[in-house]
């Protein structure tokens, strides 16, 4: 009795001590954007965002989606357990109008409490610019059924009457579409070997050898198509690793008027998003966590492969936590420019990155002139990234990133799509992939190491 009694009196001590911790010690300003590419992040998967995507609605241009992945790597056997947004968190979309590195307007997202299991939805409070507020319910995961059920459930939105805008949140097959590993031998091979990168492991990846380094990828890059090997397996997706197939994620997407957030003039819109922790943390002893006093961006995401690509491991958790004005300050970019020389990046593509990530700061840009249309989201060629449309969910920026780094030679991953088609309706995202039930569902994970 007298050791069970201590035994007590020591936890009660420790709970206390963990509390007082939390509340002495500020939430230190650390993350990772891109699918935890920094320290921080392998810890704190719920604030980790993966990519935000900014575009205009193709069946309505005068209306701009903006698109916030987080919480990467679902399993579909799980995700009835996963599918949960941190009610500790603020998920915050930074809309710049007025050509500079700060932001001036904010969209911002919290969710009550969820639990899982499919016991019902989380209700979002979404807060636009002005103060206007409203709530709408997030979807409920589902594994389906054994025998019948094995569509993924439809994707509810939320339509607010007053401002125009709509909302979905849930659980979603990750849009994003790249060979990670690929990407990261790539990006090590720079640091291994300065100004001369390995720009053969994309093909070897695929199933390309080259040992002469060159790469081999080029000439049907050039003519669109697919390489021979490609062709024979059946698949349009190409014959790369998709890193992300067969993952969920979850997904924030709101569609907003462009009159709503557009500046006095000029026709420019920026997107930074943000996830945000208040600064002290308490652990209860019912095993929750509370948050108080003001809010700290815990991970930061405007350009994609930004963060995964041209910030040394030391820096990353420093980047994400810092405010896009310090892109403008000149605060990583000494880094930044290391990292492009490295690649054996000319000085003319350099200065072409920095006007893109530092000039006015990691901001994702989008000219409201430029039309988007077509379907999945959009697709026309003369919009997306190269044409100061934003970035739509089809767009392949690993590639173009590739190709820019390599000073505008073409150079590609071999993974040219979504394994899923995206739909053609607002939230325009595809559903969770769902967990194969013995055998009958159709829906192929893909999912490769």
């Amino acid at each position: 009795m007298i050791f069970r009694k201590n035994r007590k009196l020591m936890f009660i001590a420790l709970v206390l001590t963990l509390v007082l911790a939390f509340e002495l010690t500020p939430l230190p300003l650390t993350n990772a954007s891109d699918h935890i590419d920094g320290p921080q992040l392998a810890n704190d998967h719920a604030s980790d965002i993966n990519d935000m995507y900014f575009f205009l609605d193709p069946n309505d241009n005068t209306k701009v989606v903006m698109v916030m992945t987080v919480n990467p790597f679902l399993i579909s056997s799980e995700i009835i357990g996963q599918a949960i947004f941190d009610h500790n968190l603020r998920y915050r979309f930074e809309i710049e109008n007025t050509g500079n590195a700060e932001p001036d307007l904010f969209v911002d997202v919290r969710f009550t409490r969820g639990v899982g299991r499919e016991t019902g939805p989380q209700t979002a409070t979404i807060t636009l610019p002005g103060g206007r507020t409203f709530t709408a319910p997030t979807n409920v995961p589902t594994q389906g059924a054994d025998t019948n059920d094995i569509e993924p459930p439809a994707l509810n939105v939320t339509t607010d009457a007053t401002s125009g805008a709509s909302f979905f949140a849930g659980i979603t097959d990750d849009p994003f579409f790249l060979d990670n590993t690929a990407a990261n031998r790539f990006v090590l091979s720079s640091v291994r070997n300065p100004g001369n990168p390995n720009r053969a492991i994309f093909a070897n990846r695929a199933g390309f050898n080259a040992p002469d380094g060159s790469d081999p990828n080029s000439d049907h890059q050039r003519a669109g198509q697919l390489p021979a090997q490609a062709r024979n397996r059946g698949l349009d997706q190409g014959p790369g690793r998709d890193t992300y197939a067969g993952f969920n994620t979850l997904t924030i997407v709101v569609s907003v008027p462009v009159a709503l957030v557009r500046g006095a003039t000029g026709h420019e819109l920026g997107l930074n998003g943000a996830t945000q922790r208040q600064q002290t943390q308490t652990v209860r002893t019912d095993g929750q966590v509370v948050g108080s006093g003001p809010f700290i961006t815990v991970d930061r995401e405007g350009n994609p492969l930004v963060v995964n690509g041209l910030i040394p491991p030391a820096r990353k958790d420093e980047y994400n936590g810092a405010p896009t004005t310090a892109d403008a300050n000149g605060v990583f970019r000494a880094d930044i420019i290391q990292s492009l020389r490295n690649f054996g990046t000319n000085d003319a593509n350099i200065a072409v990155f920095l006007n893109m990530i530092q000039v006015r700061g990691d901001i994702l840009r989008l000219d409201f002139l430029v039309p988007n249309n077509g379907p999945g989201g959009g697709n026309n060629t003369n919009g997306g990234p190269a044409n100061r449309g934003g970035r739509r969910l089809q767009d392949d920026v690993g590639d173009a990133t590739f190709t820019l780094i390599n000073n505008g030679q073409p150079l590609g991953d071999f993974v040219d799509r979504n394994e899923f088609e995206f739909g053609n309706t607002f939230p325009f995202v595809a559903p969770q992939i769902m967990p194969n039930p013995n055998g009958i569902n159709s829906r192929d994970t893909r999912l490769r190491l």
